[in-house]
C-alpha cells in the first residue's frame, strides 16, 4: 500500500507542478492581471495545502493500520477513495474560482482563460476517474489489490502529464502584465513551497 500512497502523493505533486507551469500564462479578460494572478495563486496555494494535509492524513492512517496489524483492504480502499474524492472537490473549486474571476484583461486573455479552465477540468476528471477506479479495487486478494492500486497511480500520473502539456501550450500567450503581477504577488511566491 505504501507504493499506492506514494503514487497518489507523487501525482498530487505532479498536478501542482502542472499548475505552476501555468502561472505566467494564467489570467482572464474581466479581471486585472493582478486580480487574476492573485485568485489563481491563492486558489492553488489553498489546493496545495489541502493535498499535503490529506496526503499526510492518508499516510498516517495506513501506517497506523500496519502498526496495529489491521491492514484491512476495505479500510485502505475507503481511505483512498475518500482522499481522491476530497481532491476532486478541491480541484473543482479551483476551476470554479478561476471561472468566476473571468478572463484577464490582457491580449489573448480569453484564450488563456479557456486553456486554464480546460486544464482544471481535465485534472478534475483525472482524479474523479481515479476515484471511480479505486472504488473497484479488489478486496479479496491483497496482491491483486496492490497491483491494481499501483496501476491506478501510474494512470493518474499519465493523465496529469497530458494536462501539463495543455498548460505548456499556454506559454505562447504569456504576457508581461501577468508575469509582473505573479512576481509581485506574495501568494505566488508560496507556490510549490
Amino acid at each position: 500500500m505504501r507504493s499506492t500512497t506514494k503514487s497518489v502523493a507523487v501525482t498530487s505533486c505532479l498536478a501542482l507542478a502542472l499548475v505552476l507551469s501555468g502561472v505566467a500564462a494564467g489570467a482572464t479578460q474581466n479581471a486585472s492581471p493582478e486580480k487574476w494572478v492573485s485568485t489563481f495563486c491563492g486558489s492553488v496555494v489553498t489546493w496545495e495545502t489541502g493535498v499535503k494535509t490529506r496526503t499526510t492524513k492518508l499516510n498516517k492512517t495506513v501506517a497506523n493500520l500496519k502498526k496495529t496489524g489491521r491492514t484491512s483492504l476495505p479500510t485502505i480502499r475507503r481511505q483512498l477513495v475518500g482522499f481522491l474524492a476530497d481532491i476532486v472537490t478541491s480541484t473543482r473549486a479551483v476551476g470554479a474560482k478561476m471561472k468566476a474571476v473571468g478572463a484577464p484583461d490582457v491580449k489573448d486573455g480569453d484564450k488563456i482563460q479557456a486553456g486554464v479552465l480546460s486544464a482544471f477540468s481535465q485534472l478534475t476528471k483525472a482524479f474523479d476517474d481515479a476515484r471511480k477506479t479505486a472504488l473497484k479495487l479488489p478486496l479479496t486478494n491483497r496482491q491483486a489489490f496492490t497491483k491494481k492500486a499501483i496501476a491506478l497511480g501510474t494512470t493518474i500520473q499519465a493523465s496529469t502529464n497530458r494536462i501539463g502539456a495543455a498548460f505548456q501550450a499556454l506559454n505562447r500567450y504569456s504576457t508581461p502584465e501577468l508575469n509582473d503581477a505573479a512576481k509581485k504577488d506574495a501568494t505566488c511566491l508560496k507556490l510549490g513551497g
